[in-house]
């Protein structure tokens, strides 16, 4: 079989294969038992049975052991508080201490801070000597540097006049 055969093979069965494929489930759907004849009278009936059947459900206890497990189901559902009255508002009240938090400062420390005005307290003025000596010295330091500088300038240019006369 040379590859042109194979390929005209190829393009003529898989259009018939799909269509095939789309094929099969029409016949399904038309009924699998169709090549059997047509159903007999008590089909339809059976049919018409079992589905509401599936529908429809029934209980067949008493009234009242139904109404039993009715009342059963809903205390699982609500749960019974065995206690006390006493004891239920104190647990009560101990959950909701539990909830606000409990403020352990004084009196006059939770004035101060709910205090509508903020407390500016201004320094004393003083004279600091350490500030002022550091300025002195550099101060000086660069005095001492522009003396020097000037001066061996001023030895420098004298010098070369002295020379040149």
């Amino acid at each position: 079989m040379t590859s042109t055969t194979f390929h005209r093979l190829v393009q003529a069965l898989v259009p018939a294969a799909i269509v095939a494929a789309l094929a099969v489930p029409t016949v399904a759907l038309a009924g699998a038992n169709a090549g059997y004849g047509p159903h007999d009278g008590w089909y339809t009936y059976a049919v018409s049975l079992t589905s509401s059947a599936k529908s429809l459900t029934v209980d067949g206890r008493s009234p009242d052991t139904q109404d039993a497990a009715y009342n059963a189901q809903q205390r699982l559902l609500v749960p019974v508080d065995g206690r006390s009255p006493d004891t239920q508002d104190a647990a009560y009240n101990a959950q909701q201490r539990l909830l606000v938090p409990v403020d352990g400062r004084s009196p006059d420390t939770i004035d101060a801070a709910l205090s509508p005005q903020p407390i500016m307290s201004t320094p004393a003025s003083r004279f600091d000597w350490g500030d002022a000596s550091i300025g002195a010295g550099l101060a000086s330091g660069l005095l001492t540097l522009v003396a020097a500088t000037a001066l061996l300038w001023l030895r420098r240019h004298s010098s070369d006049r002295f020379q040149t006369t």
